[in-house]
């Protein structure tokens, strides 16, 4: 039964993932003064590129024909990993090193989309890309680090567990907590590491390395960032803030946990949200500055919880 609503709980994730970037650009809209689109435009855009046949230039090599639907694939599976609003114990799947791998290899193609793509702009792209994964993949092991030395294991769900019970926020958690949430905007091409709402060729990254692609290609790109984003968030609360989360059977129990889950959804979104609407886009090499700084709170995050 519990892998049952283990299955249901990411289909769930899945169908409500583009009504959380309809969310984020809606409250982006309120906070600049303006009305913004509808909260589902997300799914109509979506709708209206799984509609279109794909343009594949003459200049592309296989890459660019493979890479979408398995930078999807990859970020599917990923949703089916990790615990959403339920959770039980003896999960037998849910390994950090497995899902941070998956993650990865939707920047290894995206990257490889754009080198293959006949723009210059979508090389530009995947160089700035790599450059910024660079600083950030060290942060993402130094964090993984610091949940198994604090829970002593490397499982999604026992974390989420072993933090939702009876576990005190201490300063180390915390300071890990920042390390994880600076990690999230930089993975997911958020501000001020760049600008998801910019087609400006100086300045874009993402969307430079998708610059050469359409229809439904871009459909599967677009909803892999969708789901990335999302599954960002998700492994965010579910380690650091797991308060809320059920491992009853019981449905009013998982209708509650599912109604926490969303509220601390809602509120990451407003806080990427804020920041995406008062910060402006840092320059290039100001950016490895910001990781640098999540890097160190990172380490002393561990630090102190050692010792």
């Amino acid at each position: 039964m519990k892998y049952i609503i283990y299955f249901i709980q990411s289909l769930i994730l899945l169908a409500l993932t583009p009504l959380f970037i309809g969310i984020i650009k809606n409250f982006k809209a309120t906070f600049r003064g303006y009305k913004g689109s509808s909260v589902f435009q997300p799914y109509f855009d979506l709708q209206k590129l799984f509609g279109k046949d794909r343009v594949i230039s003459k200049s592309s090599s296989f890459i660019t024909a493979i890479a979408p639907i398995i930078s999807l694939s990859s970020s599917i599976t990923v949703i089916f990993l990790i615990p959403v609003f339920f959770n039980a114990e003896n999960s037998y799947y849910g390994n950090l090193f497995i899902i941070f791998f998956l993650l990865g290899i939707i920047k290894f193609l995206s990257s490889l989309l754009g080198l293959d793509s006949a723009s210059t702009f979508g090389g530009m792209g995947s160089s700035r890309e790599l450059f910024i994964s660079m600083f950030a993949e060290p942060i993402m092991f130094i964090l993984v680090a610091f949940l198994y030395l604090e829970t002593k294991t490397f499982n999604i769900f026992s974390i989420s567990l072993i933090n939702s019970e009876g576990f005190k926020y201490n300063v180390a958690h915390t300071i890990a907590a920042i390390g994880f949430a600076v990690l999230l905007m930089v993975e997911n091409a958020r501000m001020p590491v760049d600008n998801p709402e910019t087609h400006l060729e100086l300045t874009m990254i993402h969307e430079a390395m998708i610059l050469d692609i359409s229809g439904r290609d871009l459909a599967y790109m677009e909803f892999a960032a969708y789901i990335k984003l999302t599954a960002f968030i998700t492994i965010f609360i579910n380690c650091f803030f797991p308060i809320g989360i059920t491992y009853s059977l019981n449905l009013s129990s998982i209708c509650i946990a599912f109604a926490i889950y969303i509220l601390k959804v809602l509120g990451v979104l407003t806080v990427i949200s804020i920041i995406e609407s008062t910060m402006a886009k840092f320059r290039l090499f100001r950016i490895p500055e910001l990781l640098s700084a999540a890097f160190s709170l990172s380490l002393v995050a561990i630090v102190i919880n050692y010792f």
